[in-house]
């Protein structure tokens, strides 16, 4: 018996620190975007929030912020139709190279996002896209995609088909049929993978960097810019908390519309 607790004191133990040790750069940078010194420190030399305020009267990081929001709510959008749409072809009958197709839809995942971003940033300099908030969109959109149909893939595998055969039968159109009955029943995984791609496009660096218009840049860009160019402030410290307040409320709303549970089975599977 005693083995048994030191065992699963000894498990629990281990869980902490993992836990500690993922966390700490957070927990870093929420306390260190409070200090009174305009350079990064740890522990604070005080307590101020002037850096919060600070970063108020600074345009180009409510302009970036905006810039972020509007990219990924376009590619959000653009990747569920896409992935919705290829999911329902490829999850229905004997399409002909389904495994091919699937694998050619899949490929953004595991190709190297350097890569994917050099060959966008050629593909989109011969259509003359460059450097614009269009072509941002849609090389974002390239790169959500996948992960959202892998995520509505698995939701389709759960439906009822017999509740979309009884529709037919009884007289529906395939239109009416999509948005009564399929789409309703894929509502969790649409959410879900709504979530995912507006997260997985907040947060793009690299590609966005490559394809960002002069005086147009996302904010995980322009943070890493600043950073490189002047190195850590207490100012980066303090955007990057709001960014962790911000992610933390979208987690929030995570769990009172779909459910955490329910969330992360749907982003295993995409993993799987």
């Amino acid at each position: 018996m005693n083995a048994r607790l030191l065992g699963r004191g000894l498990f629990g133990g281990v869980i902490a620190a993992i836990y500690a040790f993922i966390l700490a750069p957070i927990a870093v940078v929420l306390v260190a975007s409070i200090s009174t010194t305009p350079y990064l420190t740890f522990p604070p030399a005080g307590f101020t929030l002037r850096w919060f305020a600070e970063i108020v009267l600074l345009g180009e990081f409510t302009g970036a912020l905006r810039y972020s929001l509007e990219v990924a709510a376009l590619a959000t959008v653009l990747s569920l139709v896409l992935a919705t749409w290829i999911a329902l072809a490829l999850g229905r009958g004997n399409l002909p190279g389904r495994t091919a197709l699937q694998s050619f839809f899949l490929a953004p995942i595991v190709l190297p996002e350097l890569a994917l971003a050099i060959g966008l940033l050629q593909y989109f300099s011969r259509l003359g896209l460059v450097h614009g908030v269009l072509a941002v969109v849609l090389a974002h959109s390239i790169i959500c995609t996948p992960y959202a149909l892998r995520t509505i893939m698995a939701a389709a595998m759960r439906l009822d088909r017999t509740l979309e055969e009884s529709a037919l039968s009884l007289g529906a159109h395939p239109l009416r049929m999509l948005r009564d009955i399929t789409l309703p029943m894929l509502r969790p995984g649409l959410l879900s993978a709504g979530i995912m791609a507006f997260v997985i496009s907040f947060d793009n660096i690299v590609v966005s960097l490559f394809l960002a218009a002069p005086g147009s840049i996302t904010l995980p860009a322009l943070l890493y810019n600043q950073a490189a160019e002047t190195g850590l402030n207490t100012t980066l410290a303090a955007v990057c908390a709001l960014l962790v307040v911000f992610m933390l409320g979208l987690m929030l709303l995570v769990e009172r519309v779909v459910g955490l549970q329910r969330f992360f089975e749907n982003v295993t599977a995409t993993r799987g």
